[in-house]
Order: C-alpha cells, then structure tokens, then sequence
C-alpha cells in the first residue's frame, strides 16, 4: 500500500511540475503534447501499480544484451560497400586526370579490426591495352607497391 502512496505522491508531484511549466508556455503545441504524453504513461502506470501488474524488464546492463548479429553484418556489409565506393571514385578521378577511361573498376580493400580501411589492390578492366598500360604506369606511381594493380583488356 505505501507503494501505492508513493506512485499516486509522484504522480502529483510530475502533474504540478508540468502544469508549472505549461503556465509559463501556454501556447506552445509540443508541451502540449509532452504534457498528455506524461500523464498518459503516469497514469498507466499507476493503474497498472495499483492493479498488481508487474513488467519484467530485459536487463540492458548485462552483456551481449544489445548485440544483434543480423544488425552488425549488415552495417559491416555496408561499411564495405561504401569503403569499396570511395575507393572506385578515387581511382575514377585519378584515371580521369589522365584522360583514360575504365570499363571496370574493382576495388580490393581490408577493413582492420579498429575499423581502419586498407586499400590492397584494384583490378580494372579497359577496351583497349594502351589504355590499360598507361592506366598500370599511372596507377603504379600514385598507389605505390603495396598495393596491388591488375589490369586487363578487351581482346579485339
């Protein structure tokens, strides 16, 4: 029964603080709505506290309770992607700036457990092997060693 006073105590209290706060904005639409809001869930639930009705919660505190392993893949699916993207508008540029044009960019990249992203190599695919020649010398200077260039042509 005490707890009972002390929901029905706290509910006065939470209806005074917000009728306070309505006096000083009367006009304003979202307090409004904050205000029925808060009085609907205080009520419920002081029904629902006078009812006996008890709620068992899922404890957030504990570990791996906010772990959803569909959610992770997918952001890491993502993640990738756009990683890949970038990657294939940076070459693009760089491809751009030397006036050749791949029919085919594909980005090859590791993406580290601290979520640092590695470039490691790009395939690309041309019509013609000057193009892809030239696109092998460009690339090679401005990439470096480490990163692995592959490149392939249309064979007229």
């Amino acid at each position: 029964m005490s707890q009972l006073f002390q929901d029905t105590a706290a509910l006065c209290a939470l209806l005074l603080a917000v009728e306070l706060i309505a006096h000083l904005a009367p006009k304003n639409k979202m307090l409004g709505f904050t205000r029925g809001l808060a009085v609907l869930v205080l009520l419920a639930s002081s029904i629902a506290s006078f009812a006996g009705a008890n709620w068992d919660w899922p404890d957030l505190a504990q570990p791996g309770a906010w772990e959803n392993q569909e959610l992770e893949s997918y952001v890491e699916d993502q993640y990738q992607a756009a990683a890949e993207e970038h990657c294939r508008q940076y070459l693009q540029g760089l491809l751009a700036a030397g006036g050749i044009e791949a029919k085919k960019i594909l980005p090859q990249i590791n993406i580290n457990e601290d979520g640092s992203i590695v470039f490691t190599g790009v395939a690309l695919q041309f019509h013609y092997e000057s193009d892809a020649q030239r696109a092998r010398a460009l690339l090679a200077g401005a990439l470096g060693q480490e990163v692995e260039i592959e490149v392939m042509w249309d064979a007229v």
